[in-house]
């Protein structure tokens, strides 16, 4: 027998059982570690959930408005593309226009609906009142009536006050004010509430905002 093969055997066997202790289960390894202690983030409750939902459709409506509108602008530049085309003698009419659903009337969905959050989110940036126009009158007055809905009366105390001064000849801006002399009084701002009643009493008497107005300050 070689003499030197009892000394690569034991040789082996130490390297083998070196190997097997470096080459320990993960496990075990890890016993040491302390258990995970990370609070769980709380998940949202079901409305906020839904208010979520409503915010994104409402993200996804405006998209398509503005898409249909990049549509029209083309179409606007191409008239020959509206005209009937011809093969042979065969006339081939022209489609029917698509809908076009402004996001006024999307909010107005979502707030007879009771997503005032989407509503919101369609009308962001009306409350300045715009231009001016029938259309920017009526966002901004949609707009208070959704924060309104909300709860949010800082919201309709500003917006309110702007837009009785802005559409001031308008019919609903008696109703502005008595909604703003509403959430006033809800802030426990009685004194200010009762004077903005009686300003809306003695520039719109005769609407029926005033006899609400009325009402409310006999009541106080």
């Amino acid at each position: 027998m070689n003499p030197k093969l009892p000394a690569l055997l034991l040789s082996s066997v130490l390297l083998l059982n070196a190997c097997a202790n470096t080459g320990a289960s993960p496990s075990s390894a890890t016993q040491g570690n302390p258990p995970d202690t990370r609070i769980p983030y709380p998940e949202p409750d079901t409305q906020a959930q839904i208010d979520n939902l409503g915010i994104q459709m409402a993200r996804l409506e405006k998209q398509i408005e503005s898409l249909q509108t990049r549509v029209r602008q083309l179409e606007r530049r191409a008239p020959a593309a509206r005209t009937p085309a011809r093969t042979g003698s065969t006339t081939v009419p022209a489609g029917p226009a698509l809908p076009v659903t402004s996001d006024y009337d999307n909010a107005l969905k979502h707030y007879h609906s009771g997503n005032y959050a989407a509503a919101i989110a369609l009308l962001r940036g009306a409350d300045s009142g715009g231009n001016g126009s029938d259309d920017a009158r009526q966002r901004m007055y949609l707009l208070m009536q959704s924060h309104q809905r909300m709860g949010n009366c800082e919201s309709v105390i500003n917006i309110g006050n702007r837009f009785a001064n802005r559409f001031r000849n308008s019919a609903q801006a008696s109703e502005a004010l008595f909604s703003v002399g509403s959430c006033q009084y809800r802030m426990q701002q009685q004194d200010i509430a009762r004077d903005t009643w009686r300003k809306l009493i003695q520039i719109y008497p005769d609407s029926p905002a005033a006899k609400r107005a009325y009402g409310e300050l006999k009541k106080r």
